[in-house]
């Protein structure tokens, strides 16, 4: 496999998912392990978020990760370093969402009643995980519409 300028394929790029697959896989089993021993604020974080927000928003970030790889064939070394990180960085563009969701939900209702194992939580999260350039963009204009457009560094 070579990209079009004749680079060859970084393995690191392909071990990388995995590793993340297996964290993925792993973190359910700890926390059902270890449930009864470890203090609650370790085990839920974010006040009681489902961890399939982590873990969805992680499988977006690996999918536009290999959709890259396949279609567009990006993984010379301009890129090595997205696609390592592609998978965390969805997991936490997954836990942005949620956070984002649940606050307007908060804002919007009166009562807090709202399911939070929700699937739509987790489709929220594997949306933003996979359209990661999309939310970043978005959440820039939202940023300078409550703060302004500053020059400086990101202007």
């Amino acid at each position: 496999m070579a990209t079009p300028n004749n680079t060859k394929l970084n393995w690191a790029v392909l071990v990388w998912p995995f590793f993340y697959i297996v964290v993925l896989v792993a973190l359910p089993i700890f926390r059902n392990q270890f449930a009864g021993s470890l203090p609650h604020y370790i085990l839920y974080p974010f006040q009681g978020m489902p961890l399939s927000v982590l873990w969805f928003g992680t499988l977006g970030g690996l999918l536009v990760s290999l959709y890259s790889i396949i279609t567009k064939q990006e993984w010379s070394n301009p890129f090595s370093l997205w696609h390592m990180f592609s998978g965390m960085l969805g997991a936490l563009y997954g836990l942005i969402s949620y956070i984002l969701i649940v606050f307007l939900i908060n804002a919007v209702t009166i009562s807090n009643s709202f399911d939070r194992n929700s699937v739509a939580f987790d489709l929220f999260a594997l949306l933003f995980g996979f359209g990661q350039s999309t939310f970043q963009g978005m959440l820039k204009r939202f940023t300078r519409s409550i703060f302004g457009n500053r020059t400086g560094a990101d202007a």
